[in-house]
């Protein structure tokens, strides 16, 4: 028999806990107060102090209940964090669309609503939506997405402060898929755009040419929030929010 019995069922307990630090911490904290006031109430009632830990840890309980129930906790919190970085991805993707409305908005003012609603317009066959209407709706279209992109940031914003909870994705994780997010559009986009003054010239090439112009430096950004949270040192705080 173990000298030790809390020491040991502790120790079992650590190593077979897979949650957050947060998590696992209180859950050692809770178990030792636990079994340390149950093992002074026995040696008070005249048992020795080793066969008094061996009653708490029985009283207590075996570990694996107590491991599946903070595996389905941390398992509902992994849940929470993942829609709360999907709404942020979601909200910065549509604040993106937005502010690519208010380049084409400038294209079409600067260039010619040619540039931007050219690329739709139908040649011959007399159906289809104008240069016109293509090029407004780039514009409206986009702007109103904008506008419930920072709804969603917003919203995003105050879950976060609301409902805090211990941070289990990897650090960097939701910054690093929205660099890789963006650069994928801006590589699209600007493929298009290429492909497009190739075949038709200007006309049209606003169109991709105004996300291709957003995108890339929605890259740079997600991409230096990427880096430091990786090149970051971890601290008590990370495991805190």
């Amino acid at each position: 028999m173990s000298e030790t019995p809390i020491e040991d069922y502790l120790d079992e307990l650590l190593r077979r806990t897979r949650s957050d630090a947060r998590t696992a911490r209180r859950l050692l904290d809770e178990a030792s107060d636990h079994l340390h006031a149950t093992t002074v109430e026995l040696v008070n009632g005249g048992m020795s102090r080793q066969a008094a830990e061996t009653e708490a840890v029985r009283r207590f309980g075996p570990v694996a209940p107590i491991v599946h129930a903070t595996s389905r906790q941390s398992f509902l919190i992994l849940v929470v964090e993942t829609l709360r970085g999907a709404l942020f991805l979601a909200g910065c993707g549509l604040v993106a669309v937005g502010i690519s409305g208010l380049v084409a908005l400038a294209m079409n003012v600067w260039a010619g609503r040619s540039f931007v609603g050219g690329v739709t317009v139908f040649q011959g066959q007399g159906s289809g939506p104008s240069v016109h209407e293509v090029a407004d709706d780039a514009v409206v279209l986009r702007v109103i997405a904008g506008v419930v992109g920072l709804v969603l940031l917003l919203g995003y914003r105050a879950w976060r402060r609301r409902a805090e909870s211990p941070r289990l994705l990897p650090a960097g994780l939701v910054d690093a898929l929205g660099a890789a997010a963006f650069a994928a559009g801006t590589a699209g986009l600007a493929i298009v755009s290429g492909d497009q003054a190739i075949q038709t010239g200007t006309p049209g090439v606003g169109f991709p040419l105004s996300g291709a112009l957003v995108a890339l430096p929605a890259t740079v950004y997600f991409c230096i929030r990427a880096a430091r949270a990786l090149l970051r040192p971890p601290t008590i705080a990370d495991h805190a929010t």
